[in-house]
């Protein structure tokens, strides 16, 4: 949707579009796991963090080649990918409908593992 902002220009409004898709929601979320290191009375001496996972969520509208993406087939973005940063994301959840009075849709799910790429 096309908007005109007025004050900062440093924050973004809707999102960008994908080739065969509308995204109409976007999500990042970031997790890795800890490991603590901690005296007897629980007082912290070190963590150390590993196992990075970035996890995409996004839903919108598609053509039916989108009902075909697989779990664990990797997922190719352009241009939300600023926002996705680098790395190859494997698909986790994909769910596709479609309705007589409506527009094909899609929720899908994907990961990005540190260290793996396709």
């Amino acid at each position: 949707m096309a908007a005109t902002t007025i004050g900062l220009t440093t924050v973004a409004f809707g999102l960008a579009s994908e080739t065969g898709v509308v995204i109409q929601s976007f999500s990042l979320a970031q997790t890795a796991e800890a490991t603590e290191v901690s005296k007897h009375n629980g007082e912290h001496l070190a963590v150390a963090f590993s196992g990075f996972r970035r996890n995409i969520s996004m839903s919108g509208n598609c053509s039916t080649a989108v009902g075909a993406t697989g779990i664990g087939q990797a997922l190719a973005l352009t241009a939300n990918s600023t926002a996705v940063s680098s790395g190859s994301y494997f698909v986790t959840d994909v769910s596709f409908s479609e309705a007589s009075d409506g527009f094909s849709t899609f929720d899908l799910s994907a990961t990005a593992y540190t260290g793996l790429n396709t």
